[in-house]
Order: structure tokens, then C-alpha cells, then sequence
């Protein structure tokens, strides 16, 4: 008889260990930011005891930690409903109330839990404590007096002394952090979570290369620790180095088996890695599970006009629900490079006038990019309005040194607006500015054409131009500019007729004709040259 009570007591006890065993595998996957694999690994716990509510509570657990309050709230109900006499779901209710802001609810189930521990269990008193400290409204004084409670009754629990790091860290004491959480690895030298909280502390004092061989030493001890491939992401992608950034949240990735909230995140890594269609991919996989997440749209909008193979509609259709949904949300921060992009896209399909509203957005955001003025320019000289582009170029000339882009641009609103000797004035700053650039001598001969036309001259100023159009030409830009070689030959063809001189009108005029066999003008001369 006394054996048969033995067996059934070891078989009661071998059951406990499992269970509790497959509770801690459930937990770590919370951990290990593992979210779907610990769902499922919850639901099999719950089916074999759906009346433990510390199941439920650590269930709930796993949704808080991946952001979704309110099934995490669910869960927590449902085990203070199956387990009333277990303390820990009270806490959990509590941490949603504090959340939310509704501190005084919460302390009435921090204190319904603690009654119900009756200062036995550390858990509880340690959870509490976390959620003081993680919370955006926070009760460090609190959240010591627990942790210290908690550590009496559990002096070599890590988790205690890394709860006790953070506290310290959020009173800005690295020192005391630091003690604790290499307490905390003391404690417990095969989990990486000490060496990820002693990288995160490095990484807040902006010591990026200590906090990243902190990352790689919590990666070494646990390949399939996921923070700490996401945490050496975030620190290669401060440091620019987007594609080791993406590598590792690759890693991340296929440790979360593609979770929304880490893709919605690769998505964006992606961008910044200028991998632009990589990055489409991503986020129109996270938009899946993530309709309504406004900044996937951003992400589309740049990915798409930036892409090597750009599609500028799909950009801007998402560039206005990017601004849209933003619009309905009022945690959505508007950047410059929104109306950047939208401005880009805008004028892509041909929408320009559009577009100058955009750029004058971003230059309200951003009243130090003065070279917006030349964008807002260039987009009223494609809507021929020429006085305002003139306006624009005037306005951003005053504010920076102009260039030779600046230059050729009001040049040309003036040459449109028929101010043909303002034109003249700015292409010739062209050529001072960069002799060897030969569209300041086409336009400055153009100019000077006009002006002859409009005064009734025959002092053929253009030229000296056209021929420096024509001298600094290289071989290779010739087919591109033929049919302003045309214009150039023509012109001094005319010249030479002028004077009188056949041999070098007829040099000109078959030039003309090499560039364009069938120029009418050119073919009448040749068949009746002078002599």
C-alpha cells in the first residue's frame, strides 16, 4: 500500500514538472518575442487545463507584450473567471487599467492580487513592479518597494534583479543598472536577457559599439534569442549600415515567423536600404494583417517612385492614403519628405499644379530648403506660367547662392515671357560659371536670336555663341542635340550668304544636311549653290 502511495505521489510530481516545463517553453517564446509560436504553445496549456488561470494570465502576457491590449485583457478575465483565487490575472487586469490611464481602478486589482498572495508569491509582487516601471506613467517608488519584497522571498530570481536594473536605469543610475543586471547573468549565465538589457543600457548612452558586442554575446548564448537580432538591427540602422540592419531583422523575422509588427518594421528597413522592392513586398505583406497601419502607405509611396523600375501611380494612390488615414490619426506625425514624395509623384502623372501646393508644404515644414523654390519653379514653367516661376527662382537666388541650374531656369521664364534681354543676362552667367557647359551657349545665342528679331537688327550677336555651341560639343551628345545643331548651322549658314561668302555657307549648310538629309532649306541651297 505504501508503495502504491509512493508511485502515485511520483507520478503526481513528474506530471507537475512537465507541465511546468511546458509553461516555461510557453513563456520563453513570449520572451523570445516568438508571438505566434507562443500562441499556439498557450492554446495546447489551456486545452489540457482550461481552469489554470496562471496559463491564461502568461497567455494574456504574450498579447501585451506584441501591443494588443484588449485580447490581452481578454485573457486575463478569463482566468480571474475560471481561477478567481489565483492572484496573478488581477495583476494583468491591472496593468491594462494602468495603460489605459485608469490608475486608480488598477491599484484596487494590484491590491486584490497582493491580498490574494498574501506576500507568498514573488510573481506577483515582481510583475506589478514591471509594469511601474515600463509604463508610460510610472511609480518607481512602488516599483522598488515590490521588487525588494519579491527578491526576500526569491533572492536568486534574475528576473527580479533585471526588473531592479530597469528601475535604476529609469532614475538615470547606470551604475546601479548595470550591478543588477550582471547580478541577473550571475544568476543566470545561460539566459542572454541580462546581456540584452546591459546592450539596451549602452545603447541609451549612444556607446553603440559596447551595446552592439552585447547584442552578439546574447545571440551567441541563444541563437534563437529574436530581440537580439532586432536590437543589432536598430543599432546598424542608426549607423547607417542598412544592409547588416536588414540581414538581422531578417533573422528576426524568420525567428517570428513573419510576425505583422516585425515586417511592418522590415519594411521599413528595407526602404532606408534603398532595396525598393524588397521593401514593397514586405509591406504589402504586412498590409495583410496590417490594413489600417499608416505608415506602410508611406513606405509604398517612396518604395514605388524610387524603384528601379518606378510605378508612379501606385505611388501616388499611395501617397494620398498615406495622407488620409494620417488625416483620422492624430498620433501620425507628417514628415517633409510626405509632401517631398508627393510632390515627386504629383508631378510624375502630370499633375503639377498639384504638386507646387505639396512643395509648398514642405517648405513650410522646412523653410531652410530654399531649393524647394526651384522645384516649385520648374512646375510653373511646365504650366507656362512663367511670372510666377520667375517669382520663385528670384525668391530662392535671394536666400542661396545661385547655381547654374537656377540660372538656366529663370532664364528660360524670362526667354518664354519674351524678356528675351533677361534671358540673355542670366544663360550668360552660365557661361561664366562653367565656360565648358555648352547650354549656356545655345541659349544665350537663342536669346540673342529673339532679340534681333524684336529690334530689327542684322548685328548676328548669336554668332560667337553658336559657334562655341558647336566647338565644345562631344561626339557622343550629338544625336541628342541635332536638332539645336541644325538651328546653329542654319544660323551661320545664313550668315555666311550674308557676307557673301559661299564656300563657308555652303560648309554649313551641308552640315545641315548630314544632321537632317531631308532639311528643305539646306537641300535648296545645295542645288543651286552660289559661286
Amino acid at each position: 500500500m505504501k508503495k502504491t502511495k509512493l508511485s502515485i505521489v511520483m507520478l503526481l510530481l513528474a506530471s507537475a514538472g512537465t507541465f511546468a516545463q511546458t509553461l516555461n517553453d510557453a513563456i520563453k517564446l513570449t520572451t523570445n518575442e516568438q508571438f505566434e509560436k507562443a500562441d499556439a504553445a498557450f492554446k495546447t496549456l489551456i486545452q489540457g487545463q482550461p481552469n489554470n488561470g496562471e496559463y491564461y494570465f502568461y497567455y494574456g502576457e504574450n498579447y501585451f507584450k506584441n501591443g494588443n491590449l484588449e485580447m490581452a485583457n481578454t485573457m486575463y478575465q478569463k482566468g480571474a473567471d475560471v481561477n478567481a483565487t489565483n492572484a496573478l490575472p488581477y495583476v494583468g487586469l491591472g496593468k491594462v487599467q494602468w495603460e489605459k490611464g485608469k490608475q486608480a481602478d488598477a491599484k484596487g486589482n494590484f491590491f486584490k492580487a497582493t491580498t490574494l498572495a498574501a506576500g507568498k508569491n514573488a510573481t506577483v509582487l515582481y510583475k506589478i513592479a514591471e509594469e511601474y516601471i515600463s509604463a508610460d506613467t510610472k511609480n518607481l517608488p512602488d516599483a522598488f518597494t515590490l521588487l525588494a519584497q519579491a527578491a526576500k522571498l526569491e533572492p536568486k530570481n534574475p528576473e527580479i534583479s533585471i526588473l531592479t536594473g530597469d528601475a535604476f536605469l529609469e532614475q538615470n543610475d547606470g551604475s546601479k543598472a548595470v550591478e543588477n543586471y550582471e547580478k541577473a547573468g550571475t544568476l543566470d549565465p545561460k539566459s542572454p536577457r541580462a546581456l540584452i538589457k546591459q546592450g539596451q543600457l549602452y545603447n541609451r548612452a549612444k556607446n553603440y559599439p559596447l551595446a552592439l558586442d552585447f547584442y552578439k554575446k546574447a545571440a551567441l548564448i541563444d541563437s534563437t534569442f529574436a530581440p537580439a537580432y532586432r536590437e543589432k538591427a536598430e543599432i546598424y540602422f542608426r549607423a547607417g549600415q542598412f544592409k547588416n540592419a536588414v540581414s538581422n531583422y531578417k533573422k528576426y523575422l524568420e525567428l517570428n515567423n513573419n510576425d505583422c509588427d516585425a515586417l511592418i518594421r522590415y519594411a521599413g528597413f528595407l526602404n532606408q536600404a534603398k532595396e525598393y522592392d524588397e521593401s514593397i513586398k514586405s509591406a504589402l505583406e504586412a498590409l495583410k494583417c496590417a490594413p489600417d497601419n499608416v505608415y506602410l502607405y508611406r513606405y509604398l509611396a517612396y518604395d514605388y517612385y524610387d524603384s528601379p523600375t518606378p510605378n508612379y501611380p501606385a505611388g501616388l494612390d499611395n501617397s494620398n492614403i498615406f495622407f488620409t488615414k494620417a488625416a483620422t490619426n492624430p498620433d501620425t506625425k507628417i514628415i517633409p519628405q510626405d509632401y517631398d514624395y508627393q510632390a515627386k509623384l504629383l508631378s510624375k502623372n502630370g499633375k503639377d499644379s498639384l504638386a507646387i501646393i505639396s512643395y509648398k508644404k514642405e517648405l513650410e515644414l522646412s523653410p531652410e530648403k530654399v531649393e524647394l523654390n526651384g522645384d516649385i519653379a520648374n512646375g510653373y514653367i511646365k504650366m507656362k506660367k512663367y511670372a510666377e516661376a520667375i517669382a520663385a527662382y528670384k525668391d530662392k537666388m535671394q536666400k542661396t547662392k545661385p547655381n547654374v541650374n537656377d540660372y538656366y531656369g529663370i532664364g528660360r521664364a524670362y526667354y518664354y515671357s519674351k524678356d528675351f534681354n533677361n534671358a540673355d543676362s542670366s544663360f550668360s552667367q552660365i557661361i561664366i560659371q562653367q565656360p565648358d557647359l555648352t547650354i549656356g551657349y545655345l541659349w544665350n545665342a537663342k536669346a540673342k536670336v529673339q532679340k534681333e528679331v524684336i529690334d530689327k537688327t542684322d548685328n548676328w550677336s548669336a554668332k560667337p555663341f553658336y559657334e562655341q555651341f558647336i566647338a565644345k560639343m562631344k561626339p557622343e551628345d550629338v544625336e541628342k542635340n541635332k536638332r539645336d545643331l541644325v538651328d546653329a548651322y542654319t544660323y551661320l549658314a545664313a550668315y555666311y550668304a550674308k557676307k557673301k561668302d559661299c564656300e563657308n555657307t555652303k560648309i554649313n549648310f551641308q552640315k545641315v544636311l548630314d544632321l537632317d538629309p531631308a532639311n528643305a532649306q539646306a537641300k535648296k541651297f545645295m542645288a543651286t549653290p552660289c559661286k
